[in-house]
């Protein structure tokens, strides 16, 4: 699988509708409900009085992230002709305090805005302005617990990620509580879904429709590291091949990591299991992915690295057969296989050679190849989300598409970092027999700022 690598002007703003915070939405207790509207309005006032009381307390921190990003792509889904092949230019601020009393208290709030201008215009793309972040931590002896509006990454980021390729960073509203003993670290949590309103401010709302539960546990080691977790995904009107339906998905896993010597690997197993509703028709889910990373680096110049990636995941092998076997990677990045995020990981064969490279302590690049198949000839092709961007529509060919990335990072500060990145993609057998085919030639430029 790919790495994960680190949108203009002013956007008019609809009228917004009536602010409800996520603590009152989850029924909270109404001192955090409080407790989000203060954090909101302090941050409204502006990074000026942050500073001021910065420089009274060594409590507070602010901060601001800003991120310019150009690209552009000259086909959309493998359609030359799609009005979503164009070019993109987004931008995305937040700022926000860190606040840690001399107890056990902490806390966070973050504004963000995200604005575009060419693309679409929907929740990944933009939220004009809303809270970003918003709760408050208890941390006891090895422990803590945050309550409120908040982010949620869990290990090499395949099922969970932040989703920072995307315009708008993912964020969840609920309780998480966090330990550590020895060398093992968990976190127990459970989580809905904000479901961001791109027009409009301070409208993002707690989506009951997706819920997300479960046990993460990790013990590092330089030589071997271990996960092992278990996660529950709820989701409302999930559309699959199967059609659409309710889910309840069950997913367990181990993920195993490390280094040895010049070695490095990072190798997952994943099991799924669950009931699709389709009012008259329940579906047992049994999906499963296998997802392994191994490299080699050199005591060479410019440190080179090169890795082989071999992937494999689910998919339904016959409709109607009461049975859902198509594997669902539930909260992923976005930038999955490659820098274009075409594809997405279900009912896939995929093997990712690659090469890293760092000329300087500054500079960083890296290039690879993405060879695409469908394991199951009656399932479709799915994209970064989970969407079908294509269905089988009879073909039995496995091929889908290859794909050739290479990017570059610039550390131009300690604050500042200008980033590269271009893909062309080719489509393959399957998509030549099913739609539209045409190859895709994408290109980005990123500058971000962090103070």
């Amino acid at each position: 699988m790919s790495r994960a690598l680190l949108f203009s002007g002013p956007s008019p703003l609809a009228a917004p509708r009536p602010f409800t915070s996520c603590a009152a939405r989850l029924r909270c207790p109404r001192w955090l409900a409080g407790l989000e509207v203060l954090l909101g309005a302090t941050l409204l006032a502006g990074s000026a009085s942050f500073c001021a009381l910065a420089q009274d307390s060594e409590s507070w921190r602010p901060f601001l992230e800003l991120r310019e990003r150009f690209s552009y792509l000259d086909a959309f889904d493998f359609d030359s002709r799609s009005p979503d092949a164009n070019g993109l230019w987004a931008q995305r601020l937040h700022v926000g305090t860190d606040y840690q009393s001399k107890g056990p208290l902490s806390a966070r709030g973050v504004l963000v805005s995200a604005v575009n201008r060419g693309g679409q215009v929907n929740p990944v793309e933009r939220n004009n302005l809303d809270i970003q972040e918003a709760w408050l931590r208890y941390s006891g002896d090895g422990w803590s617990a945050t309550l409120g509006r908040q982010q949620l990454r869990l290990g090499s980021q395949r099922l969970v990620a932040l989703r920072l390729g995307t315009n708008v960073v993912r964020t969840w509203d609920g309780l998480k509580f966090s330990g550590e003993s020895g060398n093992w670290r968990w976190d127990l949590f459970g989580l809905q879904l904000v479901q961001v309103e791109p027009n409009g401010s301070f409208n993002d709302e707690s989506d009951s429709g997706r819920t997300l539960a479960g046990l993460y546990a990790t013990r590092g080691s330089e030589a071997l590291g271990v996960d092992f977790y278990y996660l529950y995904a709820r989701f409302d009107q999930r559309r699959t091949i199967e059609g659409l339906a309710d889910q309840d998905r069950h997913t367990v896993g181990t993920r195993l990591f490390g280094e040895r010597g010049s070695w490095f690997w990072n190798w997952e197993t994943i099991y799924q299991f669950g009931e699709q509703d389709q009012g008259a028709q329940q579906q047992d889910i049994r999906a499963w992915s296998l997802a392994t990373n191994t490299g080699y680096r050199f005591s060479a110049p410019w440190s080179p690295a090169v890795m082989m990636s071999i992937n494999v995941a689910s998919g339904d092998e016959r409709r109607g057969d009461g049975r859902l076997e198509t594997f669902d990677a539930l909260y992923p990045r976005g930038n999955y296989f490659s820098e274009l995020a075409q594809l997405g990981p279900s009912n896939f064969v995929n093997v990712n050679p690659y090469l890293t490279l760092e000329p300087s302590e500054r500079l960083s690049l890296s290039f690879d190849l993405n060879l695409y198949w469908r394991r199951e000839a009656a399932d479709g092709v799915y994209g970064p989300p989970g969407n079908i961007i294509r269905e089988p529509s009879g073909s039995n060919a496995r091929f889908v598409n290859t794909a050739f990335s290479a990017s570059a990072q610039l550390a131009l500060s300690k604050n500042h970092q200008l980033g590269l990145a271009i893909t062309h993609s080719r489509p393959e057998r399957f998509i030549e027999e099913t739609g539209p085919s045409a190859n895709t030639n994408f290109i980005e430029f990123t500058f971000e700022a962090r103070y």
